[in-house]
């Protein structure tokens, strides 16, 4: 009997490349692979309207099937009505005993940062502060003069604002699509009306800038991908240097920013201390994935953004339970594949652990 397998988004998109690859090596696979919206899920029948792929004909054909055993979430949700009613249906989703998720996601950075500031990574993560009003926001910006804030369950670089005290001035730069805008408040109490607007449309946290520039003044980070084997367990699956746009704020790929190879990064850039950088970074690669897991849920991938400061400093920017895969496929083609089967292989070994203890009479 076949596993089921589904792939579970807000909007199913069969052209989708990454699923499709997925579907693709799913046929060397026992495992019956799915494409649905928890909007297609009806809890009472327990039933899905979505895409089944058939293995004969290699394509997504639309079918009424049972909830999967496994799922692989990349849903990425909105403030909209839908994205609500999606959460809560994932949430019964996650609530099924005979439903096990490939991975359960994070709780929202301000609660990662309150988790991990009590652990061995907490030298490594940047004082941040959850911003409550705009007196608040006041006073810590005229303490550290240039800041980040950032939405507290944001992704993708959305509504992420930089703040710097200019003379008598605050000038407040974001990212748009076509680049980056900036507005100047010429006294505190605009800034302060500004501030309190903001701040009633999203729950922010706040960070002193870290000097991540080049010589060109373009931001730069180190994006790495993790996720597990066949076996099991964590591996680093792909590092990238991420470089923003000159004078941007962002090293985020939607805004324009390009992926670079480690590797040559490393060799552009000579520091008298890369050995020591290098260890530091597998230290906290070895200990992220392990610490998150033990303090919230099991995970099947992660993407790990640090920073490198020019004060050779090392940084834990943000982690990603639902990273994107952009950098295998701008950096590493002959990764493609087993970028692929990653789930299936997971899937698989998440399946036969589940037969073992129902051999072993443990459910």
């Amino acid at each position: 009997m076949n596993t089921s397998l589904g792939i579970m988004t807000l909007n199913p998109d069969i052209s989708n490349t990454y699923f499709l690859e997925i579907a693709y090596e799913s046929l060397s696979y026992n495992i019956d692979l799915y494409l649905f919206s928890p909007q297609g899920i009806s809890p009472l029948s327990e039933t899905v309207d979505g895409f089944y792929f058939n293995p004969t004909k290699k394509t997504w054909e639309k079918e009424a099937f049972e909830i999967p055993s496994f799922i692989y979430d990349r849903t990425y949700y909105q403030k909209d009505l839908p994205s609500r009613q999606a959460k809560a249906v994932v949430q019964w989703l996650k609530n099924q005993k005979y439903i096990q998720f490939l991975s359960y996601g994070l709780p929202n950075k301000w609660l990662v940062y309150e988790t991990l500031k009590e652990t061995s990574l907490s030298s490594y993560l940047p004082e941040t502060t959850l911003v409550t009003d705009g007196n608040q926001l006041l006073h810590l910006l005229l303490e550290q003069r240039d800041s980040i804030i950032k939405p507290v369950d944001g992704a993708h670089g959305f509504a992420v604002y930089q703040l710097l005290v200019e003379g008598k001035n605050i000038k407040v730069r974001t990212t748009k699509k076509h680049g980056v805008i900036e507005k100047t408040f010429t006294n505190n109490q605009s800034f302060l009306e500004w501030g309190n607007h903001i701040l009633k449309q999203h729950t922010f946290i706040y960070q002193k800038r870290l000097s991540n520039y080049t010589s060109l003044h373009t931001p730069f980070d180190l994006r790495v991908l993790m996720n597990k084997d066949s076996r099991g367990e964590w591996r680093v699956f792909q590092k990238a240097i991420r470089e923003g746009k000159q004078n941007g704020i962002l090293t985020n790929i939607s805004y324009g920013a390009s992926y670079l190879s480690y590797k040559d990064w490393k060799h552009k850039h000579q520091r008298l201390t890369w050995n020591f950088i290098e260890e530091e970074i597998t230290d906290i690669l070895e200990d992220i994935p392990l610490i998150l897991e033990d303090s919230f849920s099991p995970l099947f991938e992660i993407g790990v953004d640090i920073v490198i400061a020019n004060d050779d400093s090392i940084w834990i920017l943000d982690i990603n339970s639902k990273p994107g895969h952009k950098a295998v496929h701008s950096l590493g083609a002959e990764k493609l594949s087993a970028l692929h089967k990653a789930p299936l292989d997971y899937c698989e070994f998440l399946a036969e652990l589940s037969l073992t203890s129902i051999r072993r009479g443990e459910f």
